[in-house]
């Protein structure tokens, strides 16, 4: 079967558990993210360049890769740092408008996190890992007026006021 003609069927693949780690550099302002599987989540202060990174939060957090069980085609998702549930604290955020466009639907938002929080070199989560992601989520449902959302942290309206759930557990589809 030819990759490109696949209706994938993702599973997840190269599960992890850890921590979403969220650093803040008091010198330029920007807020970095990543993902660490220690034990505990670091929390050290350190110079990098003319950057002075500092500890702002951490939360447990879930990463995995997709990987299609007809075609064998993976989707590796390195650039989400985790998926975080929108509790829809601003109706002028791009992540709330998401959800609101699904009019009748019982939709959920995710935003999928990035390492460059504050997106200072422009760079979010590639289109093709959000899409896989959209059909991941969206391929069990079976009730029609439940709907998944994910898309890229980029939308939301501002880093310093979004709120919401991130995701910790792997089960979280079974929900739906």
């Amino acid at each position: 079967m030819s990759k490109t003609a696949c209706h994938h069927q993702w599973a997840m693949t190269n599960l992890r558990s850890g921590y979403l780690v969220i650093e803040g550099c008091f010198h330029c302002r920007n807020r970095i993210s990543f993902f660490s599987q220690e034990p505990v989540a670091p929390i050290d202060d350190y110079h990098e360049g003319e950057h002075f990174w500092s500890h702002l939060a951490h939360y447990q957090a879930s990463q995995f890769d997709l990987k299609c069980e007809k075609c064998s085609a993976e989707m590796p998702l390195k650039d989400v740092m985790a998926l975080m549930l929108c509790v829809k604290c601003n109706p002028e955020c791009g992540v709330y408008a998401a959800g609101a466009q699904e009019l009748g639907q019982k939709t959920w938002v995710y935003a999928a996190l990035c390492a460059d929080t504050s997106h200072s070199t422009r760079k979010c989560i590639p289109p093709e890992s959000i899409r896989a992601l959209n059909e991941y989520f969206n391929q069990g449902i079976k009730d029609p007026a439940k709907k998944i959302v994910v898309v890229p942290c980029s939308s939301r309206k501002s880093v310093d006021t979004c709120q919401g759930i991130v995701l910790a557990d792997f089960g979280l589809t079974d929900l739906y």
